[in-house]
């Protein structure tokens, strides 16, 4: 397989989307060329995806092993991935607690069951990062 069919992540049209601002700083890329450039960069696939955007241009340019190393550390507490059953289930949470505020409402009379529905947004954000 070729390096140019090996897929990419965020990091790297991240590290991309940072190299063509420079060169639009630069005024080497005109607002057009840039706009255009920035949108191929956001739905590249892979890596000759964002090469083939680099070819007239001089440094900086996007560099697969820098991505790499801006990854986090095995030691590093990651969130769960936006698919994870952690995530998926505090999606679920969100979405059933206006139901469970009204039932507790009902139930006890008290207002202040309608705060968990933030601070039940605030923790799940948590999870979904």
């Amino acid at each position: 397989m070729d390096d140019g069919d090996i897929r990419i992540g965020s990091a790297e049209r991240e590290q991309a989307l940072a190299a063509l601002a420079e060169h639009h700083a630069a005024g080497r890329l005109d607002a057009n060329v840039y706009e255009d450039r920035r949108g191929r960069a956001t739905d590249a696939v892979v890596r000759r995806d964002l090469t083939e955007l680099f070819v007239d241009l001089p440094e900086p340019r996007p560099k697969p092993e820098q991505a790499a190393l801006s990854r986090p550390s095995a030691g590093e507490v990651q969130p769960a991935a936006p698919g994870s059953a952690r995530a998926r289930t505090a999606r679920a949470l969100v979405g059933l607690s206006p139901f469970i505020a009204v039932a507790l409402f009902l139930w006890t009379g008290r207002w202040w069951w309608f705060l968990l529905i933030p601070a039940l947004a605030v923790i799940a954000r948590n999870f979904d990062d």
